[in-house]
């Protein structure tokens, strides 16, 4: 993202979730940067608590802020997968509908943070990295790995682990589980071998 502009846009991101009373947990590269280690991204994005009914007061109110969308798009991308983007200046900000059982216990759990002048909420070390683990592209499994350097013992393992075959035994599919298992055991070679 434009540095210059990408924090007037994050405070309007920010203003309209709260205008709009919108509970909201931020997410992606930039709670990577706050919770592991800083990187550039090229966005926002950030899990919302909010139903087809609040939808289009939400999207009216994004209107007044200057934000561009379709709105059949948004309609249909909120109803078929849960997501919907902002566009603004050049830039854009990804709103996922909260749905899991995990966003609903990383909402929970959130811890409340300053970043760019603006009050948020942030995923603890443990959800942010399961968050990570389900997607598990290259860049996300570094984000995780890089999360896990960071704050070392400080992690909850038991409720990683507990997650993680949660996830797995809803999906019928054992790659969250195994991809958790493949970082922690790097890291922990990693710290072996700089012992060394």
């Amino acid at each position: 993202m434009k540095a210059n502009r990408f924090p007037i846009v994050f405070h309007k991101a920010i203003d309209l979730l709260n205008e709009t009373n919108t509970p909201c947990l931020l997410v992606g590269g930039l709670a990577v940067g706050i919770v592991g280690e800083p990187r550039v991204t090229n966005d926002a994005d950030f899990i919302i608590r909010i139903d087809r009914k609040k939808l289009k007061a939400f999207l009216t109110a994004a209107k007044k802020k200057g934000f561009r969308f379709d709105k059949k798009v948004v309609q249909e991308t909120f109803d078929t997968r849960g997501v919907f983007r902002l566009h603004h200046s050049k830039l854009h900000i990804d709103f996922i509908r909260l749905s899991i059982a995990l966003e609903k216990s990383a909402f929970q759990r959130k811890n409340k943070i300053k970043i760019m002048e603006r009050q948020v909420y942030i995923p603890t070390p443990e959800d942010l990295i399961l968050l990570k683990l389900m997607p598990g592209r290259g860049r996300d499994m570094l984000d995780v790995e890089n999360i896990f350097i960071r704050h070392g013992r400080n992690l909850d393992i038991k409720y990683l682990e507990k997650w993680a075959m949660e996830i797995c035994d809803e999906a019928e599919d054992l790659r969250v589980w195994n991809r958790l298992k493949k970082v922690m055991k790097e890291v922990k070679r990693n710290e072996e071998e700089s012992k060394e």
